[in-house]
Order: structure tokens, then C-alpha cells, then sequence
């Protein structure tokens, strides 16, 4: 659910503009912008027996083939808090229904067997309570096709540490607080990821207005924030996760995986919905080549 406001005052009482609900989650969010980029992925990951239909409803209705692990347990919910006049959201997560042993062994077996076929293997959001942290870990190292995460916390570190990972894509508080660093501008994230980093090919880190950096084996990439009018900033990491992929499986170059996720995210905070094909292609159209660093 994502509430927005005006000048939100805390401990008092707030008028609320504009509230959005929508069946969603980092994984499906990455999901249904893929689509909207004619591509077509298939969702895999857990659901719960309560609530959980919204989330099959709202694939079915998108064409997305998915197949979940179902939980017993309520589908939790999320409140964002965004203020227009400041650009800020503020994020209420839950962390879930407890997820059984048996569940996180059937989804690894689910995914071992999926990884056989190849293909690119995205792992996107946080852990239920109940799975191990190692989870992205695990299903890294049995996908035979590349990987790219985007977590933070415990399971990226573990991840980023000994997983063969292809492409990690953290923004610059999540990368700081996981490795116990500060990161602010583009040169202390590029300083940090080649020498810490170095093993992972690609590293992108979003920076929110300020813009996103990419990190290579070979080179380093800096591009600044497209200025839009924005909407709601609900999506906008997920959004530039899907224009980064749609880069790869198009074949592109690292300068332009950088220059798409940038223009999927420009188009997403413009707008209270994931953003068309359309919208993508004008929005790359104004995005600058990145500078090199």
C-alpha cells in the first residue's frame, strides 16, 4: 500500500491525498516491468495460502506464468508513506509469516530443477522468517545460468561473498549498511566495489536523485538522475533492475545496461504504474551516455 501526503507531520494528524494497493513484492515488481518491456519472465519464490490469491490474480492478469511455494500463513503487507513536496518515501515493511523447513526445500528443488534449462535467474527482495540467510547463496549456486540479486543485509553479503553471482544491483544505503561502510558519491562506491567486489563482473548501485554507478571487471560508469516529475517513487529500484536486464538479454554493452535502467526508472516515477514500452524508448532517448570513471 503506498499512502501519499503532504508536508507529513510526525505524531499528528495527516490528510492523506492518494493511496495506491496493489499485489506486489521486489520479485513480482521486477516481474511485471519485464513484461511491460516485452519480455516475458516466470515467477518462482513462496506465497501464502491467505492473501496469496491476489498475488496469482494479479499475474494471471499480467500473462505472467509463475509457480509458488504455498505457505499456511497471511501474505503480509507493506506500507510506503511518500511526500511529494520533500521527494521522500517512508517504508513500513512486515517480515512475513514464518516459512517452514520443508517449504525452503521444495523451492530449492523447484529452482535446481528450473536452473538445468539455463536462463537468467534473478533474486530480488527480502528473506521470510524461517529461511536461512544463505538462501540466495544456495539457489545461486545451483542455477547454471547467470544470477543477478538484489538484497541487502545478511543474504546479499553471504551472497556477494561466495555465491557466482553475474550482476548484484544494491542501492548506496543498502551496500553501505551491509558491509559496515559509508558510501555516498561515485567515487567511493566504484573505490569499494573494485576492492571488495571485484569478483562479481557486474555491480550496479542506484543513488536515487543523485543518479546510479556501474562497476565492471575493466571499467566504471557514472550517469546522473534523469529530472522528472515524479509520481511515486514506489518501484523505481525494481524498474531500473528490469531496464538493466532487458540490456543483457538484448545484448548490450555496459554503458547502455546503465543507460536503460536509468530510463525504466525515469519512466517509472512519472508515473503511478510500471511504465509501457513506449515510455521506455522515449525515456532512453533523453538519457546521456554515462561518463566513464
Amino acid at each position: 500500500m503506498v499512502i501519499t501526503t503532504t508536508d507529513f507531520a510526525h505524531g499528528a494528524t495527516n490528510k492523506v491525498e492518494f493511496v495506491e494497493e496493489q499485489a506486489g513484492g521486489k520479485g513480482i515488481n521486477v516481474a511485471l516491468q519485464l513484461k511491460n518491456l516485452n519480455l516475458v519472465p516466470t515467477c518462482l519464490g513462496f506465497n501464502f495460502s491467505v492473501g496469496g490469491e491476489k498475488l496469482d490474480h494479479k499475474l494471471n492478469t499480467a500473462e505472467i506464468p509463475h509457480s509458488f511455494e504455498y505457505v499456511p500463513g497471511r501474505l503480509r503487507t507493506n506500507t510506503k508513506l511518500y511526500e511529494p513536496s520533500t521527494n521522500i518515501m517512508t517504508e513500513l515493511n512486515q517480515s512475513g509469516d514464518f516459512v517452514p523447513q520443508v517449504y525452503v526445500n521444495q523451492l530449492i528443488r523447484h529452482v535446481k530443477t528450473a536452473g538445468a534449462k539455463g536462463g537468467l535467474l534473478v533474486l530480488s527482495g527480502s528473506i521470510p522468517p524461517g529461511v536461512p540467510d544463505d538462501i540466495y547463496k544456495t539457489l545461486a549456486e545451483i542455477w547454471s545460468g547467470p544470477v543477478i540479486l538484489d538484497a541487502t543485509g545478511k543474504p546479499l553479503r553471504l551472497a556477494a561473498e561466495g555465491a557466482p553471482l553475474y550482476a548484484i544491483k544494491p542501492n548506496m544505503h543498502e551496500l553501505s549498511a551491509t558491509f559496515n561502510t559509508t558510501l555516498s558519491t561515485p567515487e567511493e562506491i566504484i573505490n569499494f566495489c573494485r576492492k571488495n567486489l571485484k569478483h562479481i563482473p557486474l555491480v550496479c548501485v542506484s543513488m536515487g536523485e543523485k543518479g546510479a554507478v556501474l562497476v565492471t571487471k575493466t571499467a566504471a560508469y557514472s550517469a546522473p538522475a534523469r529530472k522528472v516529475d515524479v509520481k511515486s517513487l514506489h518501484g523505481a529500484g525494481d524498474a531500473m533492475l528490469a531496464g538493466l536486464i532487458h540490456g543483457l538479454v538484448t545484448d548490450k554493452p555496459p554503458p547502455e545496461l546503465l543507460r536503460r535502467g536509468l530510463a525504466a526508472a525515469s519512466a517509472k516515477v512519472q508515473s503511478n504504474s510500471w511504465c509501457s514500452f513506449a515510455e521506455f524508448k522515449a525515456m532512453l532517448g533523453k538519457i546521456p551516455a554515462p561518463y566513464i570513471m
